[in-house]
């Protein structure tokens, strides 16, 4: 057998847009063709599940997939498709469209078949839909020699024992199944498994981010199979859309309006950004700041892990008609009349907020839009 080309993606969700639009359609579409581009320059196209949100999307994505398909297809190249949750009917049924839509082979229940060999060499395709029958991935390893590769749709837990289960691959099942490579969907982040310095899997994650956590470059996989044995091993970054990922250091501001400024100058107009507020913060973030940034960025998300000072403490709590508030409000009297120099501020402040047992601090998300 000669070098064989592979590609391997999932979980564009094409039509999230209509759930979540921080990411167009068209960014998506544009994410799309640019990964059949890619596809052109290999042999084979694995797709490991949630290429498309649901059964509702509009009928101009099918159309097209049908295209590129097609496209693949006449240069000869092969298609092989395990569905995920988004191309299952609410009965648990492979999506009429997706079969239709013309890959090499699409894996479903409604076929006895669990693998089919490559056209192009001596490479078996193992697969199973998502939320399938099949429960205890009874799929064993035909008796042929070449290079088998588990196409699924799961969690994958290679360090994992117990019992089987359809909804995760674990240690035994891999014994069971000895595959020489899993080529995983489900996980929105790119993820490497190896076992005694072997690739063992991998999670391409996302093309495009389908939620604001999912920030930075986005990727598909490729390798190649040569003599039974994957070399070249690669991802290859894809994304239109892109999700900024930063820390602010509260320790470094003075007041709301400065981490406002911070902001806006670090980011452009309609950025999607995700930020941590970390450090010393010895300011308060009022409510109208989520409204403030709204007309300026596209997204943002931000996490507070900063430690609030004493006097922030007091002033965010004081008002407040609980148990806690109360507490504030004797404590901020305790201080007003006792002298400074014999106040330990930071000690208290420090003490306030541990409010965790394993001593890591509290995420507050102040932001989500």
């Amino acid at each position: 057998m000669g070098k064989i080309k592979i590609l391997l993606i999932s979980d564009i969700h094409l039509g999230m847009e209509r759930l979540n639009s921080l990411i167009s359609g068209d960014e998506r579409l544009n994410t799309l063709k640019r990964i059949f581009s890619l596809a052109h320059k290999h042999d084979i196209l694995l797709i490991a599940g949630d290429l498309i949100q649901d059964e509702n999307i509009e009928g101009k994505y099918y159309k097209e997939l049908k295209e590129e398909f097609s496209a693949l297809k006449e240069a000869g190249k092969e298609i092989f498709y395990t569905p995920g949750l988004g191309e299952l009917t609410p009965s648990n049924r492979v999506n009429p469209e997706i079969k239709d839509i013309g890959a090499t082979f699409v894996f479903s229940d409604d076929k006895s078949q669990y693998y089919v060999k490559s056209s192009l060499g001596d490479i078996y395709i193992y697969g199973l839909q998502s939320n399938s029958s099949n429960k205890e991935w009874n799929i064993e390893r035909a008796d042929s020699s070449g290079f088998h590769i588990g196409l699924f749709y799961t969690d994958f837990n290679p360090q994992n024992g117990g019992k089987p289960d359809r909804n995760c691959i674990k240690k035994d099942d891999i014994k069971k199944m000895n595959l020489d490579f899993y080529a995983l969907g489900k996980n929105h982040n790119f993820k490497l498994f190896r076992l005694a310095n072997k690739i063992l899997g991998a999670y391409p994650g996302s093309p495009e981010p389908c939620s604001i956590n999912e920030s930075g470059d986005r990727f598909v996989v490729s390798f190649e199979v040569e003599e039974n044995t994957l070399n070249n091993f690669k991802r290859i970054a894809v994304n239109t859309g892109k999700i900024l990922s930063d820390e602010i250091d509260c320790g470094t501001l003075i007041n709301e309006n400065s981490l406002n400024e911070k902001i806006r100058s670090t980011y452009p107009n309609q950025s999607i950004v995700f930020i941590t507020l970390t450090g010393e913060r010895d300011f308060i973030i009022e409510n109208n700041f989520k409204t403030e940034l709204a007309g300026y960025l596209r997204g943002l998300k931000i996490i507070d892990t900063s430690s609030s000072s004493l006097k922030v403490m007091i002033e965010e709590n004081i008002k407040n008609d609980s148990l806690k508030g109360s507490f504030f409000r004797i404590l901020s009297e305790r201080i007003s009349v006792m002298p400074d120099e014999k106040i330990r501020r930071e000690i208290i402040a420090d003490v306030l907020s541990q409010k965790k047992s394993n001593g890591k601090k509290e995420e507050v998300v102040l932001c989500d839009f």
